[in-house]
C-alpha cells in the first residue's frame, strides 16, 4: 500500500519537518512531566540558605566563604571538593537521598537547565544571611534576596519546559529547604552592626524581614517550606577560639542567642502558615539536637567535640580550612569538620533525629510525618 511514500509525496518537506518537531515537542513535555514524579509525596527541593547548605554556588564568586579547594570532599564518592562545607555529604544530600531523588543541583552550574531543573535547584551561597548586606565583609555572596529572584527566574525556565500549568503544580508540592540566620548573628557579634541595636531589636528586625520572604516565595507558588534554626554555635570550635573557652565549654552567652531567637522564630513562622492558605510549614530545632549530640557524645560515637578535624589556632578553630591545613586522622569521632560546620557524620545523625521524632526536633511534628503526609 506504500502509504508512507504517498504522504511523502504530497506533503512538502518544510510540513513534515514542521509536523515533525510539534510531535517532538510535545513528546518532550509529556517525558518532563513525567519526569516531575507527581507520585512521590516531595517531587523536587529548593534549597536556599548558607554554607550548611552550599554546594558549590560560591566557587566562581570572589570570596573568601568557598570551600572547592582539599581538604573539603575528603569522603564524598568522588574524594574531591566540590564547594560542600564539609567532609563528604551535606544535611540536603541525606535529605534528597531519603526522599529519593538526585543530589540537588547548584544553581550556578551551567548544565542545571531543561529537565535538570525538574528536581529542584540549590541556591545556598556560603556566608550570606537574611540580610542583604551579611557576608560582604568576606567578598560576592548571594544573599536570601538574592537567591529567591535566581528561582524566580529558575521558575520561568521550569515553565518554558512544562508549561505553566506543570509548573505551577511542581513547585505547590515540591519542598522548599531554608537555612539561614547564623551569619547575620556572627555579623551582629563580631562588626560594629551590633552597636545599632539590642538584641531584641535586632532579633525582630531579622524575623521580620524573614517573613517577607517567605511571602514572597508563597507567592510565586510555593507553599511547603522547612526552616531549619539557627545551631549551637556556641559550639563551634570558632566561637571557643574567639571567646577563649575553659576547657572546650561551649559559650553560653551565644548559645542562649541562638534559642532566644530560635523561640519566637518558630512560633512566628509556624503562624504564618495560618495566614497562608495551603502553605504547609514545618521548623528543624538544629540548637536542640546539637547540644543533645554533644551532651552525649559516645552514644553517637564522638570523642572529640571541641576540636576541628581540619583547622589551625585554639580548638582549631581559625576561621578557614584552607589546603594545607592540619587534618585529623579519624575525621567520625570528631563532630565538626572546620571551625563552623558540624561533620558529615553529625548531618546525617541531625536528619535522622528531625525526621523521627516530634519536639523538641521538629515542630509541628516528625520531619516524617511532615514530608510523608504532605496534602494537595
Amino acid at each position: 500500500m506504500q502509504l508512507g511514500g504517498k504522504v511523502q509525496q504530497e506533503w512538502p518537506t518544510v510540513c513534515t519537518a514542521a509536523t515533525v518537531a510539534v510531535v517532538i515537542g510535545l513528546l518532550w513535555q509529556c517525558a518532563a512531566a513525567v519526569l516531575v514524579h507527581e507520585e512521590k509525596p516531595v517531587p523536587a527541593i529548593f534549597a536556599l540558605g548558607d554554607s550548611l547548605l552550599d554546594a558549590g554556588n560560591n566557587n566562581g564568586l570572589r570570596t573568601l566563604a568557598k570551600a572547592n579547594h582539599p581538604p573539603y570532599g575528603l569522603d564524598f564518592p568522588t574524594h574531591t571538593p566540590t564547594g560542600r562545607f564539609v567532609n563528604g555529604y551535606m544535611i540536603l544530600d541525606y535529605l534528597a537521598l531519603k526522599l529519593g531523588l538526585p543530589l540537588i543541583p547548584i544553581h550556578s552550574d551551567p548544565s542545571t537547565k531543561g529537565a535538570k531543573l525538574l528536581y529542584g535547584v540549590n541556591f545556598a551561597s556560603a556566608a550570606s544571611g537574611i540580610q542583604a548586606y551579611t557576608g560582604h565583609e568576606l567578598g560576592k555572596v548571594y544573599s536570601l534576596d538574592v537567591q529567591i529572584q535566581q528561582f524566580a527566574e529558575v521558575k520561568k525556565e521550569i515553565i518554558a519546559t512544562i508549561g505553566a500549568n506543570a509548573t505551577s503544580r511542581l513547585i505547590s508540592k515540591a519542598l522548599f529547604y531554608i537555612v539561614t540566620g547564623t551569619n547575620d548573628w556572627l555579623l551582629y557579634l563580631g562588626t560594629p552592626v551590633g552597636k545599632l541595636y539590642t538584641k531584641p531589636q535586632y532579633r525582630d528586625l531579622l524575623i521580620t524581614k524573614f517573613n517577607s520572604q517567605i511571602k514572597e516565595l508563597y507567592n510565586m507558588g510555593a507553599q511547603r517550606v522547612v526552616v531549619v534554626g539557627l545551631g549551637a554555635f556556641g559550639c563551634c570550635p570558632g566561637q571557643l577560639r574567639a571567646f577563649k573557652a575553659i576547657n572546650g565549654t561551649c559559650v553560653a552567652s551565644v548559645n542562649k542567642l541562638a534559642k532566644d531567637f530560635n523561640a519566637p522564630w518558630r512560633s512566628q513562622f509556624l503562624a504564618l502558615a495560618d495566614t497562608l492558605p495551603g502553605a504547609q510549614f514545618a521548623f528543624q530545632d538544629a540548637c536542640t539536637a546539637l547540644l543533645h549530640v554533644r551532651n552525649n557524645p559516645s552514644a553517637y560515637g564522638y570523642s572529640i567535640v571541641d576540636h576541628a578535624c581540619c583547622g589551625i589556632g585554639k580548638y582549631q578553630g581559625f576561621p578557614f580550612c584552607f589546603q594545607g591545613f592540619p587534618v585529623c586522622d579519624n575525621v567520625e569521632s570528631h563532630l565538626f569538620w572546620d571551625a563552623y560546620h558540624p561533620t558529615s557524620r553529625f548531618q546525617e545523625q541531625f536528619l535522622d533525629l528531625v525526621w523521627n521524632n516530634g519536639p523538641p526536633y521538629s515542630y509541628p511534628y516528625s520531619s516524617k510525618e511532615f514530608l510523608m503526609g504532605l496534602k494537595d
